[in-house]
């Protein structure tokens, strides 16, 4: 079990064994991977960037963004550096000629299918027809691509979680440890009261949702589901300041860590020289996936802290992302 290791036998484990070499005959997409962060409607287009900036600062080789028509130009306006699709629709949108535009499943379905991963959530609101198209976009992966595309849920992606019941039975369906919910505290609770009053423990929950569970705090804690029920603590020093945009963050190098083990796991790119008796399924590595994300985020918001005290804002960690992992894995 992971949880035997120490937090520096943990980062030597992924060094080794989880993230792909850069190396001339790999192709664009190949190793760095492809990953969407799905979310950002008008009111919210700082999560989304933030979220895929960090997986861009791990190092991803394509990192695309699918929001709502009225975000897309905004997100766009921040950097060039990523791929912006403006394919959602809330339940308020119309034509000139005043008939109603719902979102392109058709082309987020076609963009889905070249993916390895994606995150639901930042940004996202809690329009109906937002909400609507997350969960056929989840039951797309599911019934469609097998299930085989990891999901990484945060934000008011988590709040279709706890209120909706037909996507929860979905979650249940997918395999073991391509599901990543990562509450805060106040989502946690949401999604405690949602379940029976037997699901009243973090394990409870895990094993009810098959799902992994980040919960955040100050410490944060990785559950896995199913036999044995791993439970990793991230201990890492983090930031006393906490700022908006900080989970959005976690989401990304979470997302970019999971395209790196799908490359080895999945797609078999490369092989490490030697395989380790803690990695055998996909679950331990979606495990230390977590585990590394909430290290960069933390150690990327301590660094932060350091150096701007409470002035601290979400760009100071967002942008740490690059330099953190470098340090920790090149």
């Amino acid at each position: 079990m992971l949880s035997k290791l120490s937090h520096k036998e943990l980062l030597k484990l992924a060094q080794r064994q989880c993230i792909p070499p850069l190396l001339s005959t790999f192709h664009k997409g190949q190793a760095g991977g492809r990953v969407c962060i799905i979310g950002g409607c008008e009111d919210y287009t700082g999560a989304p960037y933030f979220s895929a900036n960090a997986t861009a600062l791990m190092g991803c080789d394509l990192t695309h963004v699918i929001c709502e028509y009225n975000a897309a130009t905004v997100i766009k306006s921040y950097t060039p550096n990523l791929m912006v699709h403006p394919y959602m629709r809330m339940s308020n949108s119309y034509l000139p000629n005043g008939d109603p535009v719902h979102s392109d499943m058709d082309k987020i379905k076609n963009l889905l299918q070249r993916m390895h991963v994606i995150v639901i959530g930042p940004g996202l609101g809690r329009d109906k027809d937002m909400l609507k198209s997350i969960k056929e976009i989840i039951r797309f992966d599911l019934e469609q691509l097998g299930g085989q595309l990891p999901i990484v849920i945060d934000a008011d992606g988590l709040f279709l979680v706890s209120e909706d019941h037909d996507t929860r039975a979905l979650l249940k369906r997918f395999p073991r440890g391509r599901i990543i919910l990562t509450p805060n505290v106040v989502e946690m609770k949401r999604i405690r009261d949602s379940l029976s009053k037997q699901c009243s423990s973090e394990i409870d929950i895990v094993n009810e949702l098959k799902c992994i569970l980040v919960e955040k705090g100050t410490e944060d804690a990785i559950y896995s589901p199913g036999e044995g029920n791993d439970i990793l603590k991230n201990k890492q020093e983090g930031s006393n300041k906490r700022v908006g945009g900080q989970g959005d963050t976690l989401t990304g190098t979470i997302a970019c860590m999971l395209a790196y083990c799908r490359a080895i796991y999945d797609f078999k790119v490369y092989r490490p020289d030697h395989n380790s008796e803690y990695l055998k399924d996909w679950i331990d590595y979606a495990m230390l996936s977590c585990y590394v994300g909430c290290t960069i985020t933390r150690e990327s918001a301590r660094l932060a802290f350091k150096q701007s005290g409470r002035a601290m804002q979400t760009t100071d960690v967002n942008n740490r992302v690059g330099e953190v992992y470098a340090r920790l894995f090149d």
